[in-house]
């Protein structure tokens, strides 16, 4: 009987899908340097087929739907779609980024939801710090 509970219990987490909800970046980010940009994962009740994520940067606020200079886009498709963990993605920043300024980093990232594939946009942003060196420290967007 408690076999067949904890089997119950457990299917839904079992067949569960996974989606991304936001964005981390180091908190200080060299002008010039290639870092570590981790979309953050979270179970989802469906499955969601992730096609594609642009990064962007524009100086604070910013602007709400826009991802301001683009830095780079990575192509996801089925391979890195439905993971059930956090996504490391590589990205430079640009050299010619003043030090000593805060700038807002940006991902947009399209995604297919569902058995009919809904296409939707989804933009994350937070704001990091330009520096001398690149941090291990980490923000995040959520």
């Amino acid at each position: 009987m408690r076999a067949t509970t904890a089997l119950a219990a457990a299917l839904p987490i079992l067949g569960a899908s996974a989606r991304l909800v936001g964005v981390k970046v180091p908190s200080t980010i060299a002008p010039g340097d290639t870092f570590t940009a981790i979309m953050i994962n979270e179970i989802y009740i469906q499955s969601v087929y992730d096609v594609a994520v642009a990064f962007g940067l524009d100086i604070p606020p910013g602007h709400e739907g826009y991802i301001g200079q683009v830095l780079g886009s990575t192509y996801l498709g089925p391979a890195l779609s439905n993971q059930r963990q956090n996504l490391n993605l590589t990205v430079t920043m640009p050299a010619t980024v003043q030090k000593g300024s805060d700038q807002v980093f940006y991902a947009a990232l399209y995604s297919l939801y569902g058995v009919s594939s809904g296409p939707t946009i989804s933009t994350f942003n937070v704001t990091t710090c330009i520096g001398d060196v690149t941090s291990e420290d980490y923000v995040s967007s959520l």
